[in-house]
């Protein structure tokens, strides 16, 4: 294992950290049974990667990513975020040129409501105990704590509300008909636009980590994160089980796309400071390569890749004043 790798998990380890993510590639197999990619590759081995993956585990190919873009797509929803840039302006909480001023650069406490789903006969849960440690791996990661590069943001997230509930059917949620996600979430949803819902359950088909929707693409009562329990700080989907997957989701939930998004072609994640980063399978790597023409390093370090949790452990500037914009534009 790398230093950087060593060290950033010791950290982990230390504050008890962890975050979320979707992956996919390769052949099914158990949970228990996924590995890290390799260390090390080289640009001739880099193949192209399914078009709709997220953060998916390496190894499992057979499934679609909800978040991935397509240009068409990047840039509705970059419109969608301008046309509401104008009412910050007007309130003084962007410049011109769509910077945050010290009047939006101010502390966010996002009310967050955790819903576990188990087994009818209550097996297959989380503790208290992960989703605390979740909720501080979150923490860390959106004050910057977790990496040298590590950009701070606005958010802290506060724990509002924890329940369970026991459903054979919704703990086996299916995410490739969405029967799951138009069942249970009316049911257990809490809040508004402004409050961050998080599902922890089990995923069938098997091979995703878990997904999100981006702010408002779907109605009130749809929106949220949604988890694989065994992702969670303790769980058994080792190397994906120290909490970044729920990072990477709230990621998307605040509006930022995979730093891979569209691969070398523009608009990329419409993030400037993000390298362009080809869409093959170096997205689970974290060696430092360079996959584009245009200037940068991948940055397999990002949250928004598709890395493992261990090498996982940054926003950018750029990334966090997105988040920020999109909050106060879409959300708040």
């Amino acid at each position: 294992m790398h230093q950087a790798l060593k060290s950033r998990t010791a950290r982990l380890l230390a504050v008890g950290a962890s975050a979320f993510a979707l992956s996919v590639v390769g052949t099914a197999a158990p949970v228990s049974e996924v590995s890290a990619a390799p260390a090390h590759h080289s640009k001739s081995a880099l193949c192209k990667s399914a078009q709709r993956d997220d953060r998916m585990m390496a190894g499992y190919s057979n499934g679609r990513d909800p978040n991935s873009l397509t240009v068409k797509r990047t840039r509705q929803l970059q419109r969608k975020l301008e046309r509401h840039m104008g009412q910050l302006r007007r309130n003084g909480m962007l410049t011109r040129r769509g910077h945050l001023t010290a009047k939006a650069d101010t502390p966010v406490v996002i009310n967050t409501y955790v819903h576990v789903i188990t087994r009818a006969d209550g097996s297959g849960g989380v503790t208290q105990q992960q989703v605390d440690d979740q909720i501080q791996v979150m923490n860390d990661a959106y004050a910057g704590l977790t990496g040298p590069n590590a950009a701070p943001t606005i958010f802290q997230f506060h724990l509002a509300g924890l329940d369970y509930t026991a459903n054979d059917d919704w703990y086996n949620w299916n995410w490739l008909n969405n029967s799951d996600d138009r069942e249970a979430k009316p049911a257990l949803h809490q809040g508004g636009w402004s409050d961050l819902n998080i599902y922890i359950t089990n995923f069938d088909p098997f091979g995703l980590l878990g997904y999100a929707y981006y702010p408002r693409t779907i109605g009130l009562l749809r929106d949220g994160v949604v988890l694989l329990n065994e992702s969670l700080p303790g769980g058994s989907a080792a190397p994906y089980n120290e909490g970044d997957t729920a990072t990477h989701e709230v990621g998307h939930w605040l509006n930022l796309a995979h730093t891979f998004e569209n691969g070398c072609t523009a608009p990329g994640d419409e993030v400037a400071d993000t390298p362009y980063q080809r869409d093959g399978s170096n997205i689970f790597y974290c060696d430092a390569v360079d996959t584009c023409k245009k200037p940068g390093m991948d940055p397999v370090h990002n949250f928004m890749s598709y890395g493992t949790d261990p090498c996982l452990n940054e926003f950018t500037p750029g990334q966090a004043e997105r988040m920020a914009i999109s909050w106060y534009a879409l959300r708040s």
